[in-house]
């Protein structure tokens, strides 16, 4: 009778241990399964984080909004130049003709041409400073706008193609590879150029 029951205790202890661990092989194997298909449902297309680059470079040499800029910037460059370089004439002048009839002025005209030349040169200095202040200035505005209006059109750019980001690239920039699958320039120059006709 003993030796029954014994047997019987032993039965049902393997039992009761087969069944255990056959619960835990399942459980496991639940648990891998829905990590794999964690990591599967990441790494599937369009579930994952979408990124796309543009050569910044390109778009300021096609994008008319940034040629507009340039050629504006250029122009009040320029002119301020020109002033500058009048002024300078104007001053080349007076110096050649002070030293070309000095020998035959007189004290008093001599005094009155050489504090003529002096006022002209301070006149010269604070001009090209002036000038400089305000070409500076104008420069900061433009550039500006130039950024916030792109960045207007990009943030319903970047949306309306479905990226997540939109990295900007140049050469020798902070980015030293992309693949160039992901290279969407040549389409962002061509909404930007819309986008800009559009708003003027």
């Amino acid at each position: 009778m003993k030796k029954s029951t014994t047997q019987i205790l032993i039965v049902i202890l393997i039992s009761i241990i087969t069944v255990s661990c056959k619960e835990n092989k399942e459980v496991s194997q639940v648990e891998e399964t829905a990590v794999e298909k964690k990591i599967v449902r990441n790494i599937e297309p369009g579930n994952g984080m979408s990124i796309a680059f543009v050569n910044s470079d390109t778009v300021s040499k096609y994008y008319e909004f940034a040629k507009k800029i340039q050629k504006t910037l250029t122009s009040k460059r320029l002119e301020a130049e020109n002033q500058i370089k009048n002024k300078y004439f104007a001053y080349e002048r007076l110096v050649k003709e002070f030293e070309k009839a000095s020998p035959i002025m007189g004290d008093r005209e001599k005094m009155e041409k050489a504090q003529k030349i002096r006022l002209l040169e301070q006149e010269i200095m604070q001009v090209e400073q002036q000038l400089s202040e305000q070409v500076s200035k104008e420069e900061l505005q433009l550039t500006q706008s130039y950024i916030l209006k792109t960045n207007e059109f990009m943030q319903d750019i970047g949306a309306s193609l479905g990226y997540d980001y939109v990295m900007s690239f140049r050469i020798g920039g902070a980015m030293l590879y992309a693949n160039d699958k992901n290279n969407i320039t040549s389409d962002i120059i061509k909404l930007l150029n819309q986008r800009y006709e559009t708003s003027k």
